[in-house]
């Protein structure tokens, strides 16, 4: 059975259409089928033309050590994910936000060579630039990449590109938190992904791209939607990378690269094998789908606008979109190569 993947319409003007083929529901790792989900993923009309030119300035501009890390830079998909997540982006906006998630999986992969304190040095240093507040050195790409990016975002919307800062070093921070060494319990677990899968960067990002005004309030009101869809990435990232953090933690740095995912601690905790661990995880996101029209239909009932439905309807096809690409990248399928 194949998953549909709709036309994404932006607007009403926008009408491009968009399409994109997908395999059957795969095993993970052992007989099991994915268990079927409600949700339908989309993608950005503009997929194809921005996920060339995303890719081809990253080529140029990168500085990847030999000829099979830029293969595999091409066939992970960065621009490919940040399209199926936010779908309804404006045209002229997609490729911001493109740009961005690609140089923050690239600085991600930089930091499993690192220790935490270098890791967290290599970040710090990173965020007075993004803020523009210093230059940057011209001879160091991530350096005048991510000054570049931010100075090109504020200059299409400053107070929108400025609220996403804070959001970003969230997430940076949560990339080099001490927590990534400790044995903590599942809960625990996931109240630490919500900053490291940046949930609140990726909301600020959606509201980024498609120029969506969402007050505090509402936002607030939204909450619980958002922290349900933040477990939902957080785990579905987690069942398909499993491999990819065991090779990380096995031949990269033993801080950086340390196995922190749901799986292990499940496993663990229930004392069953990992595929057992990642079924458990799989029916668990069904639920946490279901639970996304609940928790919608609620604060539609104490507040319905359509700027808060264009938000809580964004969440959903993050949660689709996100799903969609991590079962097919080769990011998570072949990590070895």
């Amino acid at each position: 059975m194949e998953v549909e993947v709709p036309v994404a319409v932006p607007s009403q003007e926008q009408t491009i259409p968009a399409s994109m083929p997908t395999p059957a529901p795969a095993p993970i790792k052992g007989a099991f089928q994915v268990p079927p989900s409600n949700l339908t993923a989309q993608i950005h009309p503009l997929h194809e033309e921005v996920t060339a030119e995303v890719d081809g300035y990253f080529l140029q501009q990168w500085p990847f050590p030999n000829e099979k890390a830029r293969k595999k830079f091409l066939a992970t998909g960065f621009s490919q994910v940040t399209c199926l997540c936010f779908p309804q982006a404006l045209n002229d906006r997609i490729h911001f936000v493109c740009r961005l998630s690609t140089l923050l999986f690239l600085v991600d992969d930089v930091l499993e060579h690192m220790s935490l304190e270098e890791g967290r040095a290599y970040n710090e240093k990173l965020m007075p630039l993004f803020r523009g507040t210093i230059q940057p050195d011209r001879s160091v790409p991530v350096e005048y990449i991510g000054y570049d990016l931010w100075e090109s975002m504020r200059a299409h919307d400053r107070e929108m590109a400025d609220e996403i800062l804070e959001p970003v070093f969230t997430f940076m921070r949560a990339q080099t938190d001490p927590t990534r060494l400790t044995k903590v319990e599942l809960g625990r677990y996931l109240e630490y992904r919500e900053a490291d899968v940046g949930k609140a960067l990726l909301g600020a990002l959606m509201r980024f791209s498609m120029a969506l005004a969402v007050p505090p309030a509402d936002l607030e009101l939204a909450r619980p939607v958002d922290q349900n869809c933040s477990k939902h990435l957080s785990i579905v990232n987690d069942i398909w990378s499993y491999e990819k953090e065991v090779l990380a933690a096995a031949t990269l740095h033993e801080e950086g690269g340390a196995l922190c995912t749901a799986v292990a601690i499940l496993a663990k905790e229930a004392e069953i094998r990992t595929d057992a661990a990642k079924r458990v995880l799989y029916y668990l996101c069904r639920e946490w789908e279901h639970e996304h029209q609940d928790l919608v239909a609620r604060v539609l009932e104490q507040k319905d606008t359509p700027v808060l439905r264009a938000y809580m309807q964004g969440l959903e096809l993050q949660m689709s979109g996100n799903e969609l690409w991590s079962r097919t990248t080769l990011r998570y399928l072949a990590p070895e190569h």
